[in-house]
């Protein structure tokens, strides 16, 4: 950590900030970041009748794209690549389920494929079935152990079942093995703004943009740096300035 702030020390300001993180007061910072989020959301789609024409194109090239994985996974039953293609694009989609069961039937043919186990970790966790989760990733690290995205990814869902100091360890382990990751170093400042500890959160974020400032993990810093100062307020009168 910066300014001779160690990963022990974060250890125990995150023990003991155990309570906060329990309390009302969890993800205060988020939870205004997230709305002003919605706000941009509510506002884009009700700007003019061209977003909803693009949108409409838009829903045609889905379409189109699903019609022709499901041909491809048609004719080739056990296209790994076909199906995985398919995962993905349900998943960005939104479409969980569907993608789960793209990621399970790639397992099912090729029980060693680090992109569908990884992936089903993730809808797991996204999906509220984080001890599932933990099993995905598990067997991930297995497939590739050491591997940073990861150990992010489930100190992720060790975050979601609140087992939040082993989930700041994960995060550690991954900075560790790769500095330039800057999910692990955002993670890092999320523990930290979740515990209260916003200037170290600050400090982290900052590190964040600082390996590639134009990346979208750079901008999602930059706004949660901008949460905490001015919405929390440090340094203000009866903030928070640890």
């Amino acid at each position: 950590m910066s300014g001779g702030f160690g990963w022990s020390e974060a250890r125990r300001l995150c023990g003991e900030m155990a309570g906060v993180w329990r309390s009302e007061r969890r993800w205060v910072w988020r939870g205004f970041l997230s709305a002003a989020v919605l706000v941009f959301g509510v506002a884009g789609a009700t700007l003019t009748p061209r977003f909803a024409a693009a949108q409409s194109e838009a829903n045609a090239d889905e379409a189109s794209e699903e019609t022709a994985l499901r041909a491809k996974i048609a004719a080739d039953p056990e296209d790994v690549e076909a199906h995985f293609d398919l995962g993905n694009f349900y998943y960005n989609l939104g479409r969980r389920p569907q993608a789960e069961a793209e990621y399970r039937r790639i397992l099912e043919i090729d029980p060693k494929h680090l992109g569908a186990t990884i992936n089903l970790g993730v809808v797991l966790n996204e999906s509220g079935k984080s001890e599932e989760a933990l099993v995905a990733f598990d067997q991930a690290l297995e497939l590739d152990p050491g591997n940073s995205h990861v150990l992010c990814n489930r100190g992720q869902a060790l975050y979601a079942l609140r087992r939040y100091d082993e989930a700041l360890a994960l995060y550690e382990e991954a900075a560790q093995r790769d500095p330039e990751s800057q999910l692990a170093v955002y993670l890092i400042g999320v523990s930290f703004a979740d515990a209260g500890i916003y200037k170290e959160a600050i400090r982290e974020w900052e590190k964040v943009i600082a390996i590639d400032p134009d990346s979208e993990t750079a901008a999602t810093a930059r706004e949660g740096i901008q949460v905490l100062r001015t919405l929390v307020g440090i340094g203000g009168p009866g903030t928070d300035s640890k």
